[in-house]
């Protein structure tokens, strides 16, 4: 069977935005020694997910959204951060410095 939506250029761009997103995840997690079979990573993952909706919005109203590489950080910043609150540490290299997206999260993390 063809793949229909995978002709849709707004599909491709968010099968490239996840593809990244789940590449970053496995590194960071490598990073902070976390085994992708944790129990405590699909509650993490939700709250995670969470909170990057809410910094995909706030970043895409102001305009601070470029590429795939840059929503991908988004996440993965969210993740370090719902990982660390929940006492599992990260390598302060293992997150790709973004001043704008720092911005961003300070405001979902109030």
């Amino acid at each position: 069977m063809e793949d229909q939506f995978g002709r849709d250029p707004q599909v491709r761009y968010l099968r490239g935005v996840f593809g990244r997103m789940e590449k970053m995840q496995r590194e960071l997690l490598q990073q902070a020694g976390v085994p992708p079979v944790d129990y405590r990573l699909r509650r993490v993952r939700e709250a995670a997910l969470n909170s990057f909706e809410k910094a995909w919005v706030i970043a895409s109203r102001r305009g601070d959204i470029g590429d795939e590489e840059e929503i991908a950080t988004i996440y993965i910043h969210c993740l370090a951060k719902i990982l660390s609150a929940n006492r599992i540490h990260i390598p302060p290299e293992a997150l790709p410095a973004n001043e704008k997206i720092s911005e961003v999260l300070s405001e979902v993390f109030k």
